[in-house]
């Protein structure tokens, strides 16, 4: 033996540039599997994000096949139902009105595009989560409404609170009176 495979006393194993190399090679597997399962958790937390999909063709080019997406919701059905126009807000109708999550509404609604049928809204009808239009939005706050006043608009529409405070905010801009008040106090000299 020479002075790079000596036996570590009282073990059998040999010390040196072997060792380093199989602890080297442990540590390498351990490093890839957990980027792996990373990147798995990542595809799994949102699977049409840019990564997910990066991912999904690199698996792709050394012959696995993971398309990432949750059980019954196809990419064809996820591309089908985002190219024809339907938004977040959309997607949230459609589960209530089909009493399913969001995911399977999404997937319903696709499949219904993949098989060359309509869903039952048009792409578009109802606005993003969180979108108004940033004039409609001013034009809420700035006549003294607030978060409470959007609240009792919601119930009486039967609308979420996003799609109250653009359906709110555009029938200011266009000089309807809204049937509840504000109740707070309206900006001046705006």
């Amino acid at each position: 033996m020479n002075a790079t495979t000596t036996p570590e006393p009282g073990t059998g194993r040999t010390t040196g540039a072997p060792a380093r190399r199989r602890r080297l090679l442990a540590v390498g597997v351990v490093a890839a599997g957990m980027s792996v399962a990373c990147a798995g958790g990542a595809m799994a937390v949102a699977p049409d994000s840019a990564v997910s999909r990066t991912l999904a063709g690199a698996l792709r080019t050394v012959g696995l096949e993971w398309a990432g997406m949750p059980d019954g919701y196809t990419p064809e059905q996820y591309e089908a139902f985002w190219d024809a126009g339907y938004t977040s807000g959309d997607a949230a109708h459609l589960a209530e009105l089909w009493d399913v999550d969001v995911t399977e509404a999404k997937a319903r609604a696709g499949q219904l595009l993949v098989d060359g049928g309509t869903a039952p809204i048009a792409p578009g009808t109802h606005p993003e989560a969180g979108a108004g239009d940033v004039a409609e939005l001013d034009a809420l706050w700035d006549a003294g409404y607030t978060f409470e006043d959007v609240q009792q608009l919601g119930t009486l529409w039967s609308t979420d609170v996003a799609e109250t405070k653009a359906r709110a905010g555009q029938a200011l801009l266009d000089g309807q009176t809204l049937p509840v008040p504000p109740s707070g106090t309206a900006a001046t000299g705006s």
